[in-house]
């Protein structure tokens, strides 16, 4: 009884927990909304928005491929760590891993900039008629839409758009290894929430690695700056937080994690 009475408390506690990183990522949400059209313009921070999104899509995709083409060998090989504790856990597999991102989200991704390419003639004319009228404060250059729509001119924005595409993807993958790494050294077990973290580490990875072509491309392949990066780590937890509190408040998952 007292076994049943413990798991039911941390189930309870979870669940007010995950409410709770719900309404305050909202918050953050709707702050940053605040700030950005304050400081700048509402147009501003919808731009910024779509950026973000632009930028992240491949590592979402990424990510939940993972989970779609995973299983088979783990990546730790079964091996424990000095803590004697597993180094990822039967979860973090090779295929996962691998093909993720190869088969998922980098050729979802890629479909869906070929798209915004073929596209492109009618959606510049949105900026274009924005920057006319002044709506633009921060994002009033031309170049920012064109690059994260399409990854810049042509020719050169394809292979910017493929570097961003292929990096984001397999930043996402070591994001979530390193997630699973730090999980399993404070003890969480496989399938339990480690909140923030389980939604933040494969973002964090893909922001890390998308730096990585700049270093060779400077000025054709731009850094996220600290807006699109400061709402890209409001925004993902977010999505997530809302998506599973809701599904569990409707009985749609068992767990709102």
């Amino acid at each position: 009884m007292s076994t049943h009475n413990k798991k039911g408390d941390i189930n309870r506690r979870d669940v007010r927990l995950a409410i709770f990183l719900t309404i305050f990522f909202m918050s953050l949400l709707f702050f940053n909304f605040l700030v950005i059209s304050i400081l700048f313009s509402w147009a501003d921070w919808l731009a910024t928005l779509i950026f973000s999104v632009l930028f992240i899509v491949p590592a979402y995709f990424s990510n939940a491929g993972m989970v779609i083409v995973g299983g088979g060998k783990p990546i730790d090989g079964g091996n424990f760590w000095r803590d004697g504790r597993r180094i990822l856990g039967d979860h973090k597999t090779i295929s996962g891993f691998v093909k993720g991102p190869l088969y998922i989200g980098i050729p979802l991704s890629c479909g869906l900039f070929l798209l915004f390419l073929l596209l492109w003639p009618a959606i510049q004319q949105i900026p274009i008629e924005g920057a006319s009228t002044g709506v633009y404060i921060l994002y009033s250059e031309m170049f920012y839409y064109e690059y994260y729509f399409i990854g810049g001119p042509i020719p050169i924005g394809i292979l910017m758009i493929l570097f961003r595409i292929i990096f984001c993807s397999y930043g996402a993958a070591f994001g979530d290894l390193a997630g699973s790494f730090l999980k399993r050294r404070f003890d969480i077990k496989s399938g339990a929430p480690f909140w923030v973290v389980d939604q933040l580490d494969f973002a964090v990875g893909a922001l890390i690695f998308a730096i990585i072509p700049a270093i060779f491309f400077p000025g054709f392949y731009l850094i996220p700056d600290i807006n699109i990066i400061i709402l890209l780590l409001i925004l993902t937890p977010s999505v997530s937080l809302i998506a599973n509190t809701i599904a569990y408040l409707v009985n749609i998952k068992e767990v709102p994690w």
